[in-house]
């Protein structure tokens, strides 16, 4: 079966092809290896379409694992997509886990089985972290946390999703106003995990490359960095000397909450058994040791996917294709309406501003030295908003962002009609396919891609946000939302919804004590316009080498230009404990200006 996607918006039909081009649309297992003719070369309609194919190949029941090489992260070719006598996890479920690739002790799990056998990846699922944050156990593998209910013993095969992140990008909380609360937040929480394919984690399990940012790090961040900023581009892929992932590593984050019982029996949403946190109860017994409150314990139980997000490196795009795509109704008004349609149109009337409270952004501007009225500042500082059954969100205490509850209205920028498009055609496809080969549409008809990045484009206007031009020939600077790229439920706060540029630095004396942490900026602090993405040094154009990337390639290209090839979860490293009520990864701020900071542990 392939995928052909000959009848998307912008896809000009070859003169050979039927009239009905949506006749030639099917589904494959096997995903798209580069964009046709070159991510550079691509417009937004391949864009979709690689993203599109992407989604389906991950979404595809998986073969059985059984632990032996070749399982995890592979396809049942002898399913279809869809396949409703099918319960076990699809194929993006069963790639690895960010703890099972940087385990918060020793070696990942199973990679001493060496290269012949990956590294042991198909290994079934461990999560495995610092008995130092974790704690230790009488009945359990020490780094391994107990489960919450007194007298349940951990399972021998943990569920495939483990939601060890409880943050965005940043410490940003997120929640869904809608479901009952019952006095507790976390029932409305929003939970991530983060996982890896085959050659991501082999590139990383063959150097040994765990120790994140920390000084005693074998990671060649230093010599990367240093040859992306006299070459101006990434280093060969592969390579042990520098950081470069080799073409097809894929990395996925995914977003889950829990669902009402109408949702449950929707069919709107894919379900399945996850791992959660929460801290322990003193006066209790966990597997064999009295209970900690600086400890986590799990529960097990069903969550409801809500957001997704993919990047992939190709031979053309070693800066990475990023997509991302979500369930239909995260958006919802104050009654608890979803304002978009399942391909993305506004399907009710939203004036106003995308938050209540509006936050507003007086953006950095540049100035050598930098001086607290150059940076960026962000208003209300208070905010006090009412939810009711909408999105909401909190920002970290403390920081220079608007302190309370910050309800969504609306996306900061619409999702661009040939994405809506795409996704019509997408989910046309599906209705089809499903009618050919006995499947369900269900849930996957309810999801859609809400934006793409297959290359970069230079923001022009440093300081400026960028608010679309229909007559732009760059199509990823016609469209906001594609320049932007962000999702509603992983990146829904007002810094992440128009990231560009990088992470503010701390002043210089005499101001050195002025709180900047989570605030953004396009200029250096020589004030320099920055470059967050370096791609082909020879740019046509004549401009200078590199790209102020905005949203997803912008934010993690800020991992390139320090060494670790777009990838936060390297820069970060070992994983040492599951987070749940407070922020226990390294931020943003601690990573860019503090050389040692890494994954915090919880003592």
């Amino acid at each position: 079966m392939s995928l052909a996607f000959a009848g998307f918006v912008g896809a000009a039909p070859a003169a050979a092809e039927a009239t009905d081009t949506e006749s030639e649309v099917e589904f494959s297992a096997v995903p798209p290896a580069d964009i046709a003719g070159g991510a550079p070369n691509a417009d937004l309609s391949a864009a979709a379409q690689f993203a599109w194919r992407h989604f389906v190949a991950l979404h595809w029941p998986a073969a059985p694992q059984t632990g032996l090489p070749g399982t995890r992260g592979e396809p049942d070719p002898g399913r279809p997509f869809g396949d409703p006598a099918y319960v076990g996890p699809l194929v993006w479920e069963t790639l690895r886990s960010k703890s099972e690739v940087l385990p918060g002790i020793g070696q990942p799990h199973g990679r001493e089985a060496g290269s012949g056998r990956d590294y042991g990846y198909d290994d079934p699922p461990q999560y495995v972290f610092d008995p130092a944050s974790v704690g230790r156990y009488a009945t359990l593998p020490v780094g391994h946390v107990p489960a919450c209910e007194a007298g349940q013993d951990a399972p021998s095969a943990p569920p495939w999703v483990d939601l060890s992140e409880a943050f965005e990008a940043g410490p940003e909380k997120v929640f869904a106003g809608h479901l009952p609360q019952n006095g507790d937040p976390g029932q409305r929480r929003v939970l991530y995990t983060v996982k890896v394919n085959r050659p991501q984690y082999a590139y990383i399990a063959q150097n040994q490359w765990y120790g994140g940012g920390d000084p005693d790090s074998t990671i060649p961040a230093r010599q990367t960095a240093a040859y992306i900023a006299l070459h101006s581009r990434a280093p060969p892929a592969g390579t042990a000397d520098y950081v470069s992932f080799p073409p097809g590593a894929v990395e996925v984050k995914a977003a889950w909450r829990l669902l009402t019982e109408a949702e449950r029996s929707s069919g709107r949403f894919h379900i399945a058994q996850v791992r959660t946190y929460e801290w322990q109860q003193p006066g209790r017994v966990y597997a064999g040791s009295p209970g900690d409150p600086l400890h986590p314990c799990f529960v097990d139980q069903v969550m409801g996917l809500i957001g997704l997000h993919l990047k992939v490196k190709t031979p053309s795009a070693p800066y990475y294709i990023w997509a991302t795509f979500e369930q239909a109704d995260n958006v919802r008004d104050a009654a608890g309406d979803p304002i978009e349609d399942a391909d993305g149109r506004i399907s009710g009337r939203i004036d106003g501003p995308a938050s209540d409270p509006p936050v507003v952004s007086k953006n950095a501007r540049a100035a050598s030295p930098e001086t607290p009225d150059a940076i960026q500042k962000l208003l209300p500082a208070k905010a006090d908003s009412q939810p009711a059954r909408r999105l909401y969100y909190t920002n970290p205490p403390g920081s220079p962002t608007p302190q309370g509850l910050i309800s969504v209205n609306r996306r900061y920028h619409a999702i661009p009609d040939p994405v809506i498009e795409a996704n019509a055609w997408a989910h046309r496809a599906l209705r089809r396919y499903a009618e050919a080969h006995n499947a369900d549409t269900s849930p996957w008809a309810s999801y859609k891609l809400v934006s793409v990045q297959w290359r970069p484009a230079d923001k022009p206007v440093p300081g400026k946000d960028v608010v679309g031009d229909s007559g732009s020939g760059d199509e990823v600077l016609r469209y906001p939302a594609i320049y932007y790229m962000a999702n509603i439920v992983i990146e829904t706060s007002h810094r992440l919804q128009v990231w560009s540029g990088q992470i503010q630095r701390p002043l210089p004396a005499p101001n050195a004590a002025t709180p900047v942490n989570n605030l953004i900026t396009d200029f250096e602090p020589d004030g320099q316009p920055t470059k967050n993405v370096q791609f082909d040094a020879n740019r046509p154009d004549g401009r200078l080498p590199g790209y102020n990337m905005g949203g997803c390639m912008g934010c993690h290209g800020q991992m390139q230009r320090t060494g670790y090839d777009f990838s936060f979860i390297l820069r970060r490293g070992r994983v040492d404990t599951p987070e749940v009520d407070e922020p226990l990864r390294a931020s943003l701020h601690e990573m860019l200006t503090k050389p040692g900071a890494g994954q915090n542990h919880r003592k």
